[in-house]
This record gives structure tokens, sequence and C-alpha cells, in this order.
């Protein structure tokens, strides 16, 4: 087991612990996530697990990039607007 300290992982791209603001392509709506463990993930608090649709598209992702996630209904299409910590 290794223990990851957010002050060890950059801004640049999405880890575990980051909050990610995302654009809806086909609503244009923003939304923010915080990607965390399976175990902390609460929808509803908009946290997400890294292990959920959303979550796997989105890691290692940079700001700027444009993602295509499959899920039960069909394909979201999210801008990375910003990765904070």
């Amino acid at each position: 087991t290794r223990i990851i300290e957010s002050k060890d992982l950059t801004n640049n791209k999405v880890y575990i612990l980051s909050a990610v603001k995302l654009k809806d392509l086909k609503t244009k709506e923003t939304v923010t996530y915080l990607l965390v463990s399976p175990e902390e993930a609460d929808f509803e608090k908009n946290k997400i697990s890294v292990t959920s649709p959303i979550g796997k598209g989105l890691m290692g992702k940079v700001q700027g990039e444009k993602i295509k996630v499959p899920v039960p209904a069909g394909t979201l299409e999210y801008e990375i607007l910003d990765i904070s910590r």
C-alpha cells in the first residue's frame, strides 16, 4: 500500500482527490465533481468514484481536453474547464 499525498500530485492532470469542473457539451451546463475512492463516493454531493465511468474517463486527462464517456443511457461528452485540489 502506498499513501498518496495531495501535495505530491500536480494540478494539471486529473487524479484522485481532484476537483474537476466540466462543461457538458450537449446541454452547455457546468458541474464540478470531486474524484474520490469508491467508499467515499456520494453522487448527491458530487463526489464520484475514480472507478465510475465518468471517473475512469477523467483520470489522467488535462484542462481543455474533451472526453466522451459511455454510460448506460448513451454517451456523455464533457470539456474539462478546470482542475483543482
